[in-house]
């Protein structure tokens, strides 16, 4: 599915408005509205779970070792993170207690990662604009989040409260896409701590 469709589903939720034919040249309302907040929907989504489609690990650039007093080391945030999900740690399935602590914090240059891990390597969210990977669900998803967006504007100030609706059925679709992508993973039981243990 491609952006224009996407955005085409947003307007068809409304029912307000015509048919976008390029949403990427079109000078239409349909098409303004669109293009104000698709980058800004699409990033929300991407931060807001570790879709499998979106996620990816790298080795980070070192800046500078012992940066400050508090960490060991600084590295540069990846331009294409839009956020970051663990430090990798050594271990598949370490529990919150045995996670890498780390900081965001910047330079003159950008973003920077703080922590005292040596070689970091990062799992993170990927700004995935290629919509050919985008599950189905998730632009369905997408679709409802732009309509809540663009309602009032089409919609002649949505006296109808029809963003409100679409608010819901975001809601919906989005927790639906959510659980399918987490059916598509096995992940390994998070192990018990130290505290729990000693418990038994």
């Amino acid at each position: 599915m491609t952006s224009t469709e996407i955005c085409n589903l947003a307007v068809f939720h409304l029912g307000t408005g015509k048919e976008i034919a390029n949403v990427e040249t079109e000078n239409s309302q349909e098409a303004n509205a669109c293009r104000r907040y698709y980058e800004v929907a699409r990033d929300e989504m991407l931060r807001d779970y570790p879709w499998p489609f979106a996620s990816t690990t790298v080795a980070l650039g070192l800046v500078e070792a012992d940066p400050n007093d508090e960490w060991g080391y600084s590295y540069r945030y990846p331009a294409n993170c839009v956020r970051i999900r663990r430090i990798l740690g050594g271990e598949r399935n370490e529990n919150r207690q045995e996670r890498e602590p780390y900081k965001i914090g910047r330079d003159g240059t950008g973003s920077l990662i703080y922590t005292d891990m040596d070689d970091a390597e990062i799992e993170y969210t990927y700004r995935e604009t290629d919509t050919g990977r985008y599950p189905s669900d998730f632009c369905m998803a997408l679709a409802y989040r732009i309509a809540g967006y663009i309602a009032p504007r089409l919609s002649g100030g949505d006296p109808l409260r029809l963003g409100q609706l679409m608010e819901r059925m975001f809601d919906m679709s989005i927790t639906k896409a959510q659980k399918n992508a987490s059916n598509e993973q096995q992940e390994e039981e998070e192990p018990e701590s130290e505290f729990a243990r000693a418990r038994e």
